[in-house]
């Protein structure tokens, strides 16, 4: 009887182990930082430079090719971004659009950016009075709070 007994309980707790085992592995997952929280950093690099470092400053695809230059630099609801002008090619500033600084990358001197000329084009464009112009001396680091 107690065979019986021993065989039960410890069917029972071998049929609730994956349970546990699985339970225990969405908490642990819970605590983990998101991916999306990790890509929301801005490149340290960029943030130790000053406004008037970037401003006037070009903008190259994957593939070394010059695709914007950066206008200002503005911030809204706390974060920072690029106002860039994707026609600076041609001389013709009517086309400045907003791209958050998280999408830029410093690669030695030059800054890059994952998106095509088409990704550029489609971004939100800049609007006057809705952005505030990022001003000081110091690092983006120090400006963005």
């Amino acid at each position: 009887m107690k065979r019986y007994l021993v065989l039960g309980c410890t069917a029972a707790l071998l049929a609730a182990t994956p349970a546990l085992a699985a339970s225990d592995h969405s908490v642990t997952k819970s605590n983990n930082p998101s991916v999306a929280a990790i890509d929301d950093s801005v490149d340290p690099a960029l943030m130790k430079l000053h406004v008037d470092q970037l401003k006037g400053k070009d903008i190259y695809g994957a593939k070394g090719e010059n695709m914007a230059e950066i206008e200002d630099i503005v911030r809204y609801d706390n974060k920072l971004y690029a106002v860039i002008d994707v026609d600076h090619t041609i001389d013709v500033s009517d086309k400045d659009v907003v791209l958050p600084l998280n999408k830029l990358h410093m690669k030695g001197v030059q800054l890059t950016l994952d998106m095509t000329e088409q990704q550029l084009q489609g971004l939100e464009k800049w609007q006057k009075g809705r952005y505030e112009t990022v001003k000081g001396k110091g690092p983006l680091s120090e400006l963005s709070r």
